[in-house]
């Protein structure tokens, strides 16, 4: 470890740039992706870090069920989610959980699904249970988010079926 502050004290000396919170294996970086959302009530995001996570042009999606079965798509960048959420998760206080996981690596590619529950830090109170869709490419050695999609679990799709073997 203290080779690694040297190495990054030097790094910085000569100004190289070099990743923020390097995700040298795929589950490090979903493991970083949840860290970096979840927090107490009033402690503001590390937002410059979960930038650093995402590839350039990396998307988000989440798909929304509606009452009657059907599915609204909402694809935002990156900064369209920090946007959208960064203050409410700071009010509220927001824990997001990992409960599954299952890995798919093809060279410097990764897909995986990770079930997740998510509840709120002012109450206690469990808000969502879904599936995220991870999409990783592995550039310069890290691991960066392609993309990100996500489901909320219904009656109708629990999250078991994320998980079933299909053929």
């Amino acid at each position: 470890m203290k080779y690694l502050l040297i190495a990054g004290a030097g790094a910085a000396a000569l100004g190289w740039v070099m990743p923020a919170y390097a995700q040298e294996t795929p589950g490090e970086a979903v493991e970083a992706l949840y860290d970096v959302i979840s927090g107490p009530v009033g402690e503001a995001r590390d937002w410059d870090r979960f930038r650093a996570m995402f590839l350039e042009g990396a998307q988000m999606t989440v798909l929304a069920p509606l009452p009657e079965g059907e599915e609204r798509v909402v694809t935002l960048t990156v900064e369209d989610y920090v946007e959208r959420n960064s203050e409410r998760l700071s009010q509220m206080g927001f824990t997001e959980a990992e409960t599954r996981r299952q890995t798919h690596i093809y060279g410097g590619l990764a897909t995986i699904l990770s079930a997740y529950e998510a509840t709120r830090a002012d109450t206690g109170e469990t808000i969502a249970t879904g599936v995220n869709t991870i999409v990783l490419a592995r550039q310069d050695g890290v691991w960066k988010v392609a993309s990100l999609a996500w489901r909320s679990e219904t009656e109708d799709w629990p999250v078991e079926r994320a998980f079933e073997a299909r053929h």
